[in-house]
């Protein structure tokens, strides 16, 4: 019977494991600039997510929507420190935003994310 119970826990341990490797070899989203759901009183210069993993700057992308909708930036480059970047040409007027993104890592496959921030004027 211990054996049997043995064999058990030795299957569930590598499975965990194995699912745990799995999980962790896909990129995943780290910080951003401007923070997620960040309220800011200036038009940002730029936007940058940061990666868990080197970005593929083939599959690379950044986007940009706000109030009256998407925006044109720069094109999207990989920046320092497992990150990609676009600059933002125009000021952003007061309102919502959403940074769209995709990129892959290290095993190739495609991940996608958003978040928001919100501008509003100085006082």
């Amino acid at each position: 019977m211990t054996t049997h119970w043995t064999r058990a826990l030795l299957v569930t341990l590598a499975t965990t494991v194995a699912a745990t490797a799995i999980v962790s070899a896909h990129m995943a989203y780290s910080k951003s600039l401007p923070e997620k759901d960040a309220t800011i009183s200036e038009s940002p210069s730029e936007v940058q997510v940061w990666f868990t993993q080197d970005p593929e700057p083939a599959i690379s992308q950044l986007s940009l929507e706000g109030p009256a909708g998407e925006i044109a930036l720069g094109d999207t480059e990989v920046g320092a420190e497992k990150s990609i970047v676009a600059a933002v040409p125009t000021a952003l007027g007061p309102g919502s935003y959403t940074v769209k993104w995709r990129s892959a890592g290290d095993d190739g496959h495609v991940q996608r994310g958003e978040f928001g921030f919100t501008l509003r004027t100085a006082d």
